[in-house]
């Protein structure tokens, strides 16, 4: 036989399923906010990995090889940026080359790659073209004021020079 609920077990039942439901409804809010937060930082461009950075922390040593071996070269790699830049923001960039005896070298392959360090998901590869011996020029389009990290490499015949280097740019439109 049934007994009837008192007015004492349904306040108890409702109370119960009140705070179920608040608590639910906690979980469910802080759920959203989680997939909002991802979602958003998934679509940042300043959260990125820099390309080939795993390959060269699992091949430290090739890497350091290179470097040294880059180092014992004595050759040397000039980078310079244009201070002005055209309507669409590109701006000249120079690169200079010389070996170890200060002579230009020419006839390099470059391979070179920019980007802007708050904004490693957007690299560029910067097309050098021989301007004069030793002299290679291009262009960059510079949008964001910061600083920028050129890398790459110089290949001639059997050697290759490895290019790092950090430059400070503004943004400023020539108009």
């Amino acid at each position: 036989m049934n007994k009837p609920i008192t007015e004492t077990k349904k306040r108890e039942l409702k109370a119960q399923l009140l705070w179920t439901a608040l608590i639910l409804m906690f979980f469910l809010i802080q759920g959203v906010i989680w997939t909002v937060a991802i979602g958003m930082t998934a679509q940042d461009k300043s959260h990125a990995v820099v390309a080939h950075y795993d390959e060269q922390a699992l091949n430290w040593d090739e890497v350091k090889q290179q470097r040294q071996a880059s180092e014992a070269l004595g050759w040397q790699a000039n980078i310079q940026v244009g201070e002005t830049s055209d309507v669409q923001g590109n701006r000249v960039i120079t690169l200079s080359l010389k070996d170890e005896n200060q002579v230009p070298l020419e006839n390099a392959a470059i391979e070179l790659v920019a980007f802007h360090r708050a904004r490693a998901a957007e690299p560029q590869n910067v097309l050098l073209n021989s301007v004069a011996p030793g002299v290679y020029s291009g262009n960059i389009l510079v949008q964001k004021s910061g600083r920028w990290q050129f890398s790459g490499s110089a290949k001639s015949e059997k050697h290759q020079l490895l290019i790092e280097q950090l430059i400070n740019l503004n943004s400023n439109r020539n108009l």
